[in-house]
């Protein structure tokens, strides 16, 4: 396994979990960090053994945005070395959003700037309830134009108006409002919360999620039309592969299917009372 210096990446099972470990500098991303994050995610793109991907933080504060030393200069910034930076950020966002395995974001603190952008990116986000959130740039003579597409996608152009235009701090309840946040907790339930959506997942067929993930990123451009064409193609390619003989045998023959792997559990144990409620439908 490839080695960082500013992320950590362990396997936790079938899971992947990729913490921001800079916390003396608020887990701000410089160029390595970005850099790291987005080879991080490339690779586990490509790990077909990865059926969900964890994105923790170290320390208190969850991402304070890019690093300002990182971006400060003595001297007026040119705009090939400016684009150039601005793609490669763009690059590790796009890795996060692209990841063909469901990301769950672990927020234990705030969240300024571009780490924003982060949880835009990801597709569950639980917070803790003492999380806050900035959208900070304008208060530097910058502005969010790299993640305002993740942003706009997944709060909204109101939220981009609100907070864009205000550079006011909003809490755990507020982000959730706006889709930014899932689902809020207490810090002391944080983990438990993110091992329940975990288990979620691990019961769920790993190549049906991925499929299922990669349609609805597909939608998100098309027309109305081209959406109705897109789901028969889907359905009949998914419903005619091994995976989805095994579910629906699994689900006859009243047994969990071979990839139900909850945490800590032996797949012949991991029927739940939602397993239950489904048979009865």
């Amino acid at each position: 396994m490839k080695r960082f210096s500013t992320i950590a990446l362990e396997p936790i099972g079938d899971l992947a979990r990729i913490t921001l470990n800079r916390p003396d500098r608020r887990n701000a991303f410089d160029d390595r960090m970005v850099t790291e994050l987005r080879e991080a995610f490339e690779d586990l793109a490509h790990d077909l053994s990865v059926r969900g991907i964890v994105l923790a933080a170290a320390g208190p504060v969850f991402c304070a945005g890019a690093d300002l030393q990182w971006m400060q200069s003595d001297q007026p910034v040119l705009e090939t070395p400016a684009m150039r930076d601005a793609h490669h950020l763009l690059r590790m966002f796009r890795a996060i959003d692209e990841a063909p395995c469901p990301v769950i974001a672990r927020v234990q603190g705030s969240a300024f700037g571009g780490g924003l952008g982060l949880l835009a990116a990801c597709d569950i986000v639980v917070a803790a309830e003492e999380a806050t959130f900035t959208l900070s740039e304008t208060r530097l003579g910058l502005i969010p134009a790299v993640i305002a597409p993740f942003l706009l996608h997944t709060a909204g152009e109101s939220f981009l108006r609100r907070y864009g235009l205000s550079g006011e701090t909003f809490c755990a309840s507020t982000a959730q409002r706006y889709h930014l946040v899932h689902d809020v907790v207490p810090l002391s339930g944080l983990d438990d919360r993110i091992g329940e959506v975990s288990d979620a997942i691990m019961r769920l067929a790993p190549c049906a999620t991925k499929e299922s993930k990669q349609l609805f990123r597909r939608m998100r451009a098309l027309s109305e039309k081209d959406r109705y064409a897109l789901g028969p193609e889907y359905n009949a390619r998914v419903r005619c592969a091994p995976e989805a003989t095994e579910g629906l045998r699994a689900f006859i023959e009243k047994r969990p299917p071979s990839w139900a792997k909850p945490r800590d559990q032996k797949p012949q144990e991991a029927t739940t009372s939602d397993d239950v409620a489904l048979r009865h439908t």
